[in-house]
C-alpha cells in the first residue's frame, strides 16, 4: 500500500511539471522579449537624443554661424575690391598708414550698414547657444570675436556723436581662427547627421 502511494505521488510530481514547464517557458521568453525590445527600444532613445542634439547645433548655432562667417567673408572681399585704400598696403588702418577723408568716411559707413549688423548676428548666435559647443571650454577664437564685437560698440557710438577719432576695435576681427573652427566642426556634424539619420531608419 505504501509502495503504490508514492509511486502515485511521483506521476502525480511529474504531470504537474508537464503544466508548469510550459508555463516556466512561456514566461522565460516573455523575459527575453521584455529585455530585447527594451534594448532595441533603449539603443533607438540614445540615438534620436543624439541626432536631437546635433540637428539643434546645426539649426541654432554651426549652420548659421558658418553661413554668416562666409557671408562676411565675401562682403569683406568685395569691400576690399571696390574700396581698397590709396596707400595699398595690406590692411585698411595702420601705423603709419594715411587715409582720406572720405576712405574714412566708407569705411564708417560699410562697418555701420554691412559688417555691425553680421557682426551682431554672430554675437548673438554664441552668447544665446554656447551650451552647444561640445567643448569643456570656450574656444579662444570665440573669446576673441566677442570682443571684437563688444569694443567695437563704443566705437560706434562715438561715431553716433561724431567723434571719428577712432576707427577700429580693440583687436582683430578672426575671421580665418573663426573659419578653422566651424567650418570642420559644420562638416563633422554634417556627417554625424546622416550617419545617426541612416542608423535609425534600420532600427
Amino acid at each position: 500500500m505504501g509502495l503504490w502511494s508514492e509511486r502515485c505521488d511521483m506521476e502525480l510530481s511529474r504531470a504537474e511539471w508537464l503544466d508548469i514547464i510550459p508555463l516556466i517557458a512561456a514566461a522565460i521568453l516573455a523575459l527575453v522579449g521584455w529585455i530585447v525590445t527594451y534594448f532595441h527600444r533603449w539603443h533607438f532613445d540614445n540615438k534620436a537624443n543624439q541626432l536631437a542634439r546635433v540637428n539643434r547645433q546645426l539649426k541654432e548655432l554651426y549652420g548659421p554661424l558658418y553661413v554668416r562667417l562666409l557671408a562676411s567673408d565675401e562682403a569683406w572681399r568685395c569691400f576690399w575690391q571696390q574700396h581698397r585704400p590709396q596707400h595699398g598696403q595690406a590692411s585698411y588702418f595702420g601705423p603709419g598708414l594715411d587715409l582720406s577723408e572720405q576712405e574714412k568716411q566708407v569705411w564708417r559707413h560699410w562697418m555701420t550698414h554691412v559688417f555691425e549688423p553680421l557682426n551682431a548676428k554672430t554675437e548673438a548666435l554664441l552668447l544665446n547657444n554656447i551650451d552647444l559647443i561640445d567643448s569643456s571650454d570656450i574656444p579662444e577664437p570665440y573669446v576673441q570675436a566677442l570682443a571684437h564685437i563688444a569694443a567695437y560698440k563704443a566705437v560706434l557710438a562715438n561715431w553716433q556723436q561724431h567723434d571719428y577719432s577712432t576707427h577700429v576695435s580693440v583687436n582683430n576681427w578672426p575671421h580665418q581662427a573663426l573659419l578653422d573652427l566651424v567650418k570642420p566642426e559644420y562638416e563633422k556634424l554634417k556627417r554625424q547627421q546622416q550617419q545617426l539619420i541612416n542608423i535609425i531608419s534600420k532600427t
